[in-house]
């Protein structure tokens, strides 16, 4: 019998012993058997900690896990560096853009497991990026849509009731909503777009815009590598050279759509000020935007389409298993648990973010902001990200050859497709 096999007996003979049906039923007496596992995570450590004590609370036998928080920059060298030295965790938060560049480090649990139809039923078409032919990479945790964040004076004073829910709308908006003093200088925008250096999140939008126009800009060849096709051509042109048309064109001073450039505040900063109509941001960032300015009245609304499929774009973590645990079984299970729709719907309250799983997502809402997220959880998208830092210098170099005039926009394109393909192959 194989070390999966066992692991998933074990798995369910508790779950049908313990139950996991309801959260707050689950509850367990006397001390934890369970070894005790270590996670790492960039979400912040008194809200994993205090949640993680709870499911504890109601899962002692199965569930004993310490949190251990890092940073967004050093989580990925400290892995590295940690478990160099024998010293890594049992679990991590795997971000989706470290899928690609640290496999190698993550112990993939088989289908024979845990089936591929039960993954793709229990959670969100994003979650299917932690697939590959070996099994699951990561049990889907949280998921972080980009909205669109929306001043509702700016746009009545504008004389427009509601925001645009398509991109061809942003046309006829931004004569009317972005001003400039008789020098040219811009004093109000429509949207922050065109930029990369003050513009909160820019290769995320460039990825939404581009996955929205067609191309996922990475994919897997025949042998199941992964390769760049973001100069893929479509029908007509190359759908990533039409998304980074349109957004390069609103930093354009020759072009109708110009309402941005590098002089001006971050994104998110002018928003909060009120300079600035649009702002296209994460959910998470909710409770700061409300925090930095109390009196701004703003709407949240799902970011606008290109065709008749929806689309965002999503930041996604998933619980991974560190093939260096000594407690693989364990981890197994505190994973499974983790992830399951009792424990999620507590993680849901506590984070403010809309659930990773489908049953829990056929909910209705009535709070009128977790209705957005919950559609955002739906339709968020996301690509495997070969090098997060390398990938964000090669989106930055991008934009900044087409605005700069150094070169056209499709030798732009082309250029970063070779890049990212280079890329991918240095980390085979």
């Amino acid at each position: 019998m194989s070390r999966f096999q066992i692991i998933f007996i074990t798995v369910l003979v508790i779950f049908a012993v313990a139950g996991i049906a309801t959260f707050a039923l689950s509850k367990n007496q006397g001390g934890s058997d369970a070894p005790q596992l270590v996670m790492w995570g960039t979400f912040d450590s008194s809200l994993m900690s205090g949640f993680l004590s709870e499911v504890a609370s109601a899962y002692r036998k199965e569930v004993n896990v310490s949190y251990v928080e890092k940073t967004t920059a050093s989580i990925e060298s400290d892995l590295v560096e940690a478990l160099a030295r024998g010293q890594g965790p049992d679990l991590i938060l795997l971000p989706q853009d470290l899928i690609s560049k640290q496999l190698d480090k993550f112990y993939p649990i088989p289908f024979s497991s845990y089936s591929e139809r039960d993954f793709k039923d229990a959670f969100i078409e994003e979650g299917e990026l932690y697939l590959n032919s070996s099994g699951i990479i990561g049990f889907p945790f949280s998921v972080d849509p980009i909205v669109m964040y929306w001043n509702r004076d700016m746009f009545s004073n504008a004389g427009f009731a509601t925001p645009p829910k398509k991109w061809t709308e942003f046309a006829s908006l931004v004569p009317k909503m972005t001003k400039k003093d008789t020098a040219g200088n811009i004093s109000q925008s429509l949207v922050s777009f065109g930029e990369t250096r003050n513009v909160d999140h820019a290769k995320d939008i460039i990825a939404l815009l581009s996955i929205q126009a067609g191309t996922p800009i990475v994919s897997r060849d025949t042998q199941g590598n992964l390769t760049s096709v973001f100069s893929m051509q479509g029908s007509t042109l190359s759908p990533a050279e039409e998304a980074v048309r349109f957004f390069t064109e609103f930093a354009n001073p020759v072009k109708s759509l110009y309402s941005w450039n590098k002089s001006l505040p971050t994104a998110r900063a002018s928003f909060v000020s009120g300079r600035l109509a649009l702002y296209f941001g994460y959910a998470s960032e909710l409770p700061a935007i409300r925090a930095s300015n109390p009196n701004l009245n703003f709407d949240i609304a799902e970011v606008p389409q290109t065709g008749a499929r929806t689309t965002t774009f999503g930041r996604m973590h998933s619980i991974a298993l560190l093939k260096s645990s000594p407690y693989i079984s364990a981890a197994y299970i505190a994973s499974n648990i983790l992830t399951s729709a009792p424990v999620i719907s507590q993680w849901v309250i506590k984070s403010g973010l809309p659930p990773v799983r489908r049953d829990l997502l056929a909910k209705a809402q009535s709070d009128a902001y977790k209705a957005v997220f919950y559609r955002g959880s739906l339709t968020a998208k996301a690509w495997l990200d070969p090098n997060k830092e390398a990938s964000d210098a090669i989106f930055t170099r991008l934009i900044e050859n087409i605005t700069s005039g150094r070169l056209l926009v499709s030798e732009a394109v082309r250029t970063a497709n070779i890049e990212l393909d280079s890329l991918i192959r240095s980390n085979r």
